[in-house]
This record gives C-alpha cells, sequence and structure tokens, in this order.
C-alpha cells in the first residue's frame, strides 16, 4: 500500500512537471515574436554634445503599444537613464543610469505605460537605435 502511494505520487509529479515544461516552452516560444514586433519598430536616435539627451530640446516622446520597455541600442557602450512625468509627481523624475553595451539591445526602462511622455539621457555624445 505504501509502495502504491509513493508510485502515484511520483506519477502525479511527473505529469506536473511535464505540464509546467509544456507550459514554459509555450510562452519561450511567444517571447521572440513579441521581441521583434517592438525592435521592429525601432528608431534612430542621435544624442550630441549640446544635450546628451533624446530627443533633443523640448520635444518628449511618447510611449506606444510597440513595447512594454523603454530598449535602446547604442552603436558604442552607453550609460542611459530615462526621465519622466508622472502624473502623480511634481517635476521629473529619472530612474539610475544603466550601462549598455554597444551593438546590443538594453533597457532603458522597464514596464513602462502606453502614452507615457519621455526623454532618455546619455553620459556622452551617443547613437543607435530605440524602440518604445
Amino acid at each position: 500500500m505504501i509502495r502504491s502511494r509513493a508510485v502515484k505520487v511520483l506519477a502525479a509529479a511527473a505529469l506536473v512537471a511535464g505540464g509546467l515544461t509544456a507550459v514554459t516552452s509555450g510562452s519561450a516560444a511567444a517571447a521572440p515574436s513579441a521581441a521583434l514586433s517592438c525592435y521592429g519598430s525601432a528608431k534612430s536616435y542621435t544624442a550630441d554634445s549640446t544635450y546628451y539627451e533624446w530627443p533633443q530640446g523640448s520635444e518628449l516622446a511618447v510611449t506606444t503599444s510597440n513595447c512594454v520597455d523603454i530598449n535602446v541600442k547604442p552603436n558604442n557602450s552607453e550609460s542611459v537613464r530615462t526621465c519622466f512625468w508622472p502624473s502623480d509627481a511634481d517635476g521629473w523624475q529619472c530612474n539610475a543610469y544603466r550601462s549598455i553595451a554597444g551593438g546590443t539591445w538594453g533597457l532603458a526602462a522597464t514596464n513602462v505605460k502606453n502614452g507615457t511622455s519621455f526623454y532618455v539621457q546619455f553620459q556622452s555624445t551617443s547613437s543607435g537605435l530605440i524602440a518604445y
């Protein structure tokens, strides 16, 4: 009887583990297509020595439904931060600088609501791609 219960418990554990594996692989398969549509909407940016920011001057960018995050792919390694004007704050709020290796996609900000106004600051002149 104890042996029978042990077999049933092991069989149930195997089924649960198999189910979790199937769910995990299904989610992983969906992620690349979402990333492609996000990066497919990327725009070129240039941040010159006048401001070290994009967009430059008084212009702001506005997040879209294309991406959940603000993603930057600098041509050269760069430190990046994003500044927002949240509805519940009095003034600009900027996150900490994040280092992004040149030629790779990196996160400037995560989980940003659609329709949020923002600008991106760099620690030096920079150019590359931005997707948001």
